[in-house]
């Protein structure tokens, strides 16, 4: 046994042994499939095997509970592999999907169709009660350069893709 000392703590540790720690394939597939289905907010499918099942529901939720390791521990889990299954889990990339994705492209194309929809009917009032073509379409023009950053105001923010 070792002794860490960190800023204002004293833990104690084990020693890991000198060969490293490997979980199996099947293991790692439960951990990316239990993380898919957290992002997905899904239940999942229980496992038959109970240190398969112990080892999903600690990647899913345990490992923010407070006693949620134990269950993980008495399937026969190792306090070391416990360190590496949550080593897994913090290197794994947050991806959140967009709610409605289809919903914020029709409301884009929405807000397009506005400011020209408005210039249209501008023009046509305009023609139709002034008749002059030339200061309909100025009045057009002048709604349309008015309204499109007032659209593009409400469009829902998009965050660049990072590389």
């Amino acid at each position: 046994m070792a002794y860490v000392q960190t800023e204002a703590t004293l833990w104690l540790t084990t020693q890991v042994s000198t060969r490293e720690i490997r979980l199996g394939a099947a293991e790692r597939q439960v951990i990316l499939q239990a993380r898919r289905d957290v992002q997905m907010h899904r239940r999942g499918k229980r496992i038959d095997d109970s240190r398969l099942e112990a080892l999903r529901l600690y990647a899913m939720l345990g490992r923010y509970r407070r006693d949620g390791a134990q269950p993980l521990l008495a399937a026969g889990f190792s306090p070391a592999e416990r360190r590496v299954i949550d080593a897994m889990l913090d290197a794994l990339p947050l991806r959140r999907r967009a709610a409605h994705p289809t919903t914020g492209r029709l409301v884009c194309a929405l807000l397009i169709l506005l400011p020209l929809l408005v210039a249209a009917g501008i023009y046509g009032w305009a023609s139709l009660h002034l008749q002059d073509r030339l200061i309909a379409a100025v009045l057009g023009g002048l709604a349309l350069v008015l309204l499109t950053p007032f659209a593009s105001a409400l469009a829902p923010r998009r965050r660049p893709i990072k590389p």
